[in-house]
């Protein structure tokens, strides 16, 4: 009887809660990892690194989508590429225009070097609005750039008064126990039933890995 009550509450929480939209690093992983690397070098493709400096925005977003209607419309740029690389034609892309113009932000904010950096960071350095951003997605005020249920779905802390889930334990002295790498390490594992399938490495970008490591270090301070 109790699988079937924590099976139903998974499916509510993956009907209300659903997959956002792919985020700009996943976007990455999927689509261009496998042929391009982000300042690693030449693989298939050109290095991504400062592709955005090479290239102008719109040309970007038009090879991104269909190289080969770029290369037969006589642009020079396009055909300098398609020759350099064996005249291999990269597979035209199905991403949304939003999708699109997420990874080329992605890309000229530095890309997985970025994420690497963000990622060493301690969460004591974080600002008010990046702890504001923890505390927005634990509360499920923002949703889950890959999908999910808020934090509160199943936890709570001293200091939201009752609010939140009793499924998981209160998290208020979750910090002070783990500490930046393990809490990085356990939120990179995800838990049950806030995640549903994804085929990311993480279930949380590394922006809301940081955040809501921030957000739990900052209620240990307020629960002081």
């Amino acid at each position: 009887m109790k699988a079937v009550v924590l099976c139903g509450v998974f499916l509510l929480f993956v009907a209300r809660h659903g997959s956002a939209a792919t985020d700009p690093a996943t976007t990455f992983a999927r689509k261009c990892s496998s042929c391009h690397t982000f300042g690693q070098g030449v693989l298939v493709g050109p290095d991504l690194k400062g592709a955005t400096d090479r290239h102008g925005r719109k040309w970007l977003t038009d090879w991104i989508s269909s190289s080969d209607r770029v290369i037969q419309s006589g642009d020079p740029t396009a055909n300098a590429l398609f020759n350099k690389f064996k005249r291999q034609r990269m597979p035209d892309q199905s991403l949304s225009p939003g999708e699109l113009s997420d990874l080329i932000d992605y890309l000229a904010a530095g890309g997985p070097e970025a994420d690497a950096r963000k990622k060493s960071r301690l969460a004591d350095s974080a600002t008010p609005a990046e702890i504001e951003l923890g505390r927005m997605l634990f509360m499920g005020e923002r949703a889950f750039a890959r999908g999910g249920a808020s934090c509160a779905s199943c936890h709570r802390l001293d200091q939201t008064a009752g609010a939140g889930g009793t499924l998981g334990p209160d998290l208020s002295r979750a910090y002070a126990r783990f500490q930046d790498n393990r809490m990085s390490s356990l939120l990179d594992r995800g838990c049950f039933p806030r995640v549903p399938y994804t085929s990311a490495k993480s279930p949380l970008t590394e922006q809301e890995s940081f955040a809501l490591r921030a957000f739990l270090r900052h209620t240990v301070k307020l629960t002081r």
